[in-house]
């Protein structure tokens, strides 16, 4: 035990610091509200499908017969829930079991940085991640991200292991539980392109028959971890799609922001508009997933959003483009103090008001009057923009140093990925979740470049 604690005395820091604050946010959230916080939106349509399977046995997401089956959500994690919930006969431990698995990210940001830089910048970006805001909110909630962070991080420190040892098995592993976080947050289904993508280029330097041979056996091994529930989905539901969600769901939602970006949509919600172009009544707190759990409602809302999107192309691209650039330094902090109760935890868009009006004074006197709790928020949400441009910094660094190491391209295609996909969408720092480790790696490296810079400039001056 001792020389386990000695070899792994930092991850264990790491998970430990993690969890703790994620119990501190459990406890306080709970004080504020109640414990029914933790189920609310996802978690409620995932105890609805757990409750479903095991006491009618479908994954449905209906709350009465018929039960009709749907593929709106991907099996693991109710799955995971499920083993939960028949060990304890309630989701209340999932709340404190889930933080845990979550705590996990942290030592796996390590590894990862460790793979691409200096110990010393992976233990500082792993203390990052471990106490930035949102992660340390989002772990309790019945959420998917609870395990497919985590998850999804393993994927990527094997990867990482691959381009930086060689070794193959290491990619064909990152390709089977790359397969294993799609079907847990399909948001990441793309990924294993980037590492087709990549390995493809590495294996160059042996053969261009054995880049083809890799690139298509992660494609392959990766297809294969999928294979069961899109079996299951052709055959229940007519659709290969892995989740109507993150497919059709995905493009639906992309031309209801693209009407509201265009104005043709103001208050109105988007299973509002769902009802008018399905002609059906959908109401609760399942309402888009009862619009499109079937496969002809799916279709008839992709198709719809198809033709939105093709008839403004110009505005979807403009719109898209703001949106992944805003992507990156966008935070959902006021979310976090409007469930602590904190008072004007809206500040950040009363602020935005001022100063599109350019009433700096008005800002000023509103800053000044607001509470204790509402000044930290504004300092809070400055912590991206210099996240941000850390990073930017450290870019130019990173490939100023060396622009041919694989390790550094996979990085900013990383980073990328995200914003390309989910930019739209208004719950970004869940979506950010899964690039935080890479910004705050690049970070930590252009501050280390600004203090040298600013070292030799004051040895100049002396």
């Amino acid at each position: 035990m001792n020389q386990f604690y000695k070899n792994y005395k930092k991850e264990i820091f790491l998970f430990l610091l993690m969890l703790v604050l994620e119990l501190a946010m459990i406890f306080v959230l709970i004080q504020k509200n109640s414990l029914d916080i933790f189920f609310r939106s996802d978690g409620y349509q995932y105890q609805t499908l757990v409750i479903n399977f095991i006491n009618h046995g479908a994954f449905s997401l209906d709350e009465q017969a018929p039960f009709m089956p749907t593929d709106y959500r991907t099996p693991i994690y109710p799955a995971w829930l499920a083993v939960i919930y028949f060990i304890f006969n309630s989701f209340k431990p999932a709340i404190f079991i889930g933080a845990a698995i979550f705590s996990l990210s942290a030592p796996l940001v390590y590894l990862i940085g460790k793979e691409i830089f200096s110990e010393k910048t992976a233990f500082i970006s792993a203390i990052l991640f471990a106490v930035e805001p949102w992660a340390i909110f989002q772990g309790g909630f019945l959420a998917a991200e609870q395990i497919a962070t985590p998850v999804f991080f393993l994927a990527i420190y094997l990867f990482c292991r691959y381009l930086k040892s060689g070794e193959s098995y290491y990619i064909y592993w990152a390709s089977a539980i790359s397969g294993i976080a799609a079907l847990i947050r399909p948001a990441t289904l793309y990924f294993v392109l980037i590492f087709a993508l990549l390995a493809f280029i590495a294996e160059l330097r042996f053969s261009i028959l054995k880049s083809f041979k890799t690139a298509a056996l992660v494609i392959l091994i990766f297809t294969a971890i999928l294979s069961p529930w899109l079996i299951r989905n052709k055959i229940v539901l007519n659709t290969w799609q892995l989740s109507s969600s993150a497919s059709n769901g995905v493009i639906y939602m992309e031309s209801y922001l693209l009407n509201k970006y265009l104005g043709k949509i103001t208050n109105e919600p988007e299973w509002e508009k769902a009802e008018q172009i399905l002609g059906i009544k959908i109401y609760g707190p399942n309402a888009i997933a009862n619009a499109i759990k079937n496969s002809e409602n799916t279709k008839i809302l992709a198709d719809y959003a198809i033709k939105e999107i093709k008839s403004n192309k110009a505005a979807f691209i403009t719109m898209h483009l703001k949106n992944a650039a805003l992507f990156l330094v966008k935070n959902s902090y006021g979310n976090i103090f409007l469930d602590l109760k904190i008072s004007n935890a809206d500040i950040q868009s009363k602020i935005k008001s001022f100063l599109l009006k350019k009433d700096f004074f008005g800002l000023a006197s509103f800053i000044k009057n607001v509470s204790i709790g509402s000044k930290i928020l504004i300092l809070v949400s400055l912590f991206w923009p210099v996240i941000i441009f850390l990073a930017i910094l450290g870019v130019y660094n990173i490939f100023k140093k060396d622009y041919r190491n694989p390790l550094y391209w996979f990085l900013l295609l990383w980073i990328l990925y995200f914003p390309a996909l989910m930019a739209d969408f208004h719950d970004i720092s869940r979506y950010k979740l899964s690039i935080n480790p890479s910004l705050f790696m690049l970070a930590v490296l252009g501050f280390y470049k600004m203090k040298n810079l600013f070292l030799i400039s004051v040895k100049k001056n002396d």
